[in-house]
């Protein structure tokens, strides 16, 4: 039980960065120049950065979906 719990609260944590660069990245996106993606982003271009918060969104998605399925079989 202690791992599901800890892997609840990181499945919660990784979607939460994720949403936060994905959202940063938009907006360097529109408001910003190539030279604020390097600097704000840690990363080449905004579109990079954008991946990124998508790939890390799915994988707390699945995280999170992987400790539902261990309280289900728990109970």
């Amino acid at each position: 039980m202690f791992f599901t719990s800890v892997g609840r609260v990181l499945a919660f944590i990784t979607v939460t960065f994720g949403g936060m660069r994905l959202v940063s990245g938009v907006g360097v996106a529109i408001n910003g120049t190539p030279e604020a993606a390097a600097r704000y982003l840690g990363s080449a271009t905004s579109g990079a950065a954008i991946d990124q918060g998508i790939m890390t969104i799915g994988i707390g998605i699945a995280l999170g979906i992987l400790t539902d399925i261990s309280r289900s079989l728990r109970r």
